[in-house]
């Protein structure tokens, strides 16, 4: 946007990214997402006539979803949209029955302490 001294504000002007991501979202934010990680892995598992009434958002989230699954990370950089707003839109198409989601398994516990000193103890001895 070009704006100089004495110029007004006009309505073509691109409002930039912060009104976008509340507007796709409807704004909606933040609850009941599935537990959505930016790892989970997304598919789509229905090719529905009806996909073309759906928002240009969720096409381009089903058109990218369509035969291999792809994460919330890569989703939002193809949208070029906040990880917030993809996982609203992808926990809709959840809620729908159009994607299916795989979260990555839970940490585990952590390594073992007695094998780390192990390490250590070893890499003093060196």
């Amino acid at each position: 946007m070009n704006r100089h001294e004495g110029d007004s504000w006009a309505f073509a002007d691109d409002p930039g990214p912060l009104v976008r991501p509340f507007a796709v979202t409807r704004g909606r934010a933040g609850t009941n997402l599935h537990s959505l990680d930016i790892l989970t892995l997304v598919v789509a598992v229905r090719t529905d006539p009806n996909a073309a009434t759906l928002d240009r958002e969720y096409e381009e989230i089903m058109r990218l979803c369509q035969g291999r699954p792809i994460s919330i990370a890569e989703l939002a950089a193809h949208l070029n949209l906040l990880l917030a707003a993809v996982k609203v839109l992808v926990s809709d198409l959840i809620d729908s029955g159009h994607v299916i989601f795989r979260s990555p398994p839970p940490p585990a516990d952590g390594p073992d302490p007695f094998l780390l000193q192990m390490v250590l103890d070893g890499i003093r001895k060196l």
